[in-house]
């Protein structure tokens, strides 16, 4: 690196320490003034409660319209709509009646509004106010020490463990509500939306995502035979649809891209036009160009506590199954799930922490790997959570430099925080149990614990250290 550009990081760095503490001021003030917002509409909300109880009795419908009308007023005067406006008084009350140490810590600029709903929705499965009290004790610190993103498959987790009814009953009462609709967008464009099993939508996102890929890797050069051949496909494709008078597959239309020009579709713009074609025919016919498509499935991650797969008698909410890194799912999902599986993983942990000690098959191979990627579940750096499947597994200190392959100095990193580790001034050392410490460009520090020392522990109010692993 040249004295210039050592010079410029220098002066950037002495900037950003000057722009931090007040991005940080600001960002607490703005949590403030969400917590005092929410105040204000749970007061709101008792306005139009106490409106409703001097209607007549005998006019059911009567006592909807107090708050109706409140929240009509309020949407008024911020120019949003009525019902959004009602949706937030009801989550206000909660909030506020249910969930005062979480408003406390938002109020002190602690968490986010964001961390706030997450933990609000995530307990409307428990039914008992003192059985909500204690999820919230059990979420709130590791709300105050991580993104929102990362805190809702815990909190969904954790609010299995106090709920009365089961994600077993839960699921089959919701399965009812599946569905798909269509919702008009603006430039004639529309949004198709579904609601489906968790399963099935992240298994379903998974395989557009990977197919997706494969159009873009051969498009790239990856195989410039694949290229050819796309192309050729394509032209076919239109060829026929104009003879048939039909619009093109993949979602271009009649002002789609040149089938003869290059491909510079986007990862999400080719993911929506292979969801067209998967729809609208059996196979990925427009992007066949791209070998081995039809081959590719889908692919999705779970966690399978051994007794769940016994039977059905196992109502305990610590063995839940719980899909990697999103929400919990019910037993006989992961019993089917787990029927064909090519093969398990056998997770060692704590007893008590919940801390991951190793990781094996019946027929061992990659251990470390496997132990590696149920320990960090998704990219180490504070807030990320691209998949551990996508990331690389980093030597925190330099193989080059001394360091071992050891699951003390390996941890998974996206591309994008890989690459900002060994080319800019931000720099990682871990302790005991997989924890990293990262320090910024600015002097800070930020401790990353690994989510499955969350995700797998029974009692969250646990201080013991867990052990290193036997690799």
């Amino acid at each position: 690196m040249s004295s210039r550009a050592i010079a410029a990081r220098e002066r950037a760095d002495a900037r950003l320490a000057v722009l931090l503490p007040e991005l940080v001021r600001v960002r607490r003030e703005v949590a403030r003034l969400a917590a005092a917002e929410v105040e204000l509409l749970a007061e709101a909300q008792l306005v139009a409660a106490d409106w409703a109880a001097e209607e007549d009795p005998d006019a059911t419908s009567a006592a909807e319209f107090p708050f109706r009308s409140v929240a009509a007023e309020i949407g008024a005067a911020w120019r949003v709509s009525d019902r959004t406006v009602q949706r937030r008084l009801g989550e206000a009350s909660v909030l506020v009646g249910e969930y005062d140490q979480t408003l406390g810590a938002l109020a002190a600029g602690e968490i986010s509004a964001a961390h706030a709903r997450i933990i609000v929705t995530a307990g409307a499965v428990i039914d008992r106010p003192e059985l909500r009290a204690e999820f919230e004790g059990s979420v709130l610190a590791y709300a105050k020490a991580e993104s929102a993103s990362r805190l809702a498959p815990i909190a969904r987790r954790r609010a299995e463990w106090f709920a009365e009814s089961t994600i077993d009953d839960r699921h089959r009462r919701a399965r009812a509500g599946r569905r798909v609709w269509v919702s008009d967008l603006d430039d004639a464009m529309s949004e198709v939306r579904a609601i489906v099993p968790s399963v099935i939508a992240h298994g379903i996102h998974d395989r557009l995502t990977r197919l997706a890929r494969r159009v873009q890797d051969a498009r790239d050069g990856g195989d410039a035979d694949a290229v050819d051949v796309t192309d050729t496909a394509r032209a076919a494709d239109a060829t026929a649809a104009a003879d048939a008078g039909e619009p093109l597959l993949g979602g271009w239309g009649q002002d789609g891209p040149d089938v003869a020009g290059a491909d510079t579709r986007s990862l999400d713009e080719v993911r929506a036009d292979i969801f067209a074609d998967l729809l609208l025919a059996a196979d990925p016919v427009a992007h066949t160009g791209s070998s081995g498509l039809g081959a590719i499935h889908a692919t999705v991650q779970i966690t399978v506590p051994v007794l769940s797969l016994i039977g059905d008698d196992v109502a305990d909410p610590f063995e839940l199954a719980m899909l990697e890194g999103r929400c919990p799912i019910d037993a006989q999902t992961a019993r089917v799930l787990t029927a064909d599986a090519p093969g398990w993983d056998r997770v060692l942990t704590h007893p008590i922490s919940g801390a991951v000690l190793g990781v094996d098959r019946y027929r061992p191979s990659e251990e470390l790997r496997r132990h590696l990627r149920v320990r960090d579940r998704h990219c180490r750096f504070p807030g990320c959570r691209i998949p551990a499947r996508r990331c690389d597994t980093d030597h925190t200190l330099d193989h080059a430099a001394g360091g071992e392959t050891t699951a003390q100095n390996l941890a998974h990193l996206c591309r994008r925080h890989h690459t900002l580790k060994h080319h800019t001034a931000w720099t990682v050392r871990q302790h005991g149990g997989g924890v990293l410490e990262w320090t910024s460009p600015t002097g800070r520090r930020y401790t990353d614990t690994p989510t499955s020392t969350i995700a797998f522990a029974p009692d969250p109010e646990c201080e013991l250290q867990p052990e290193p692993a036997p690799f």
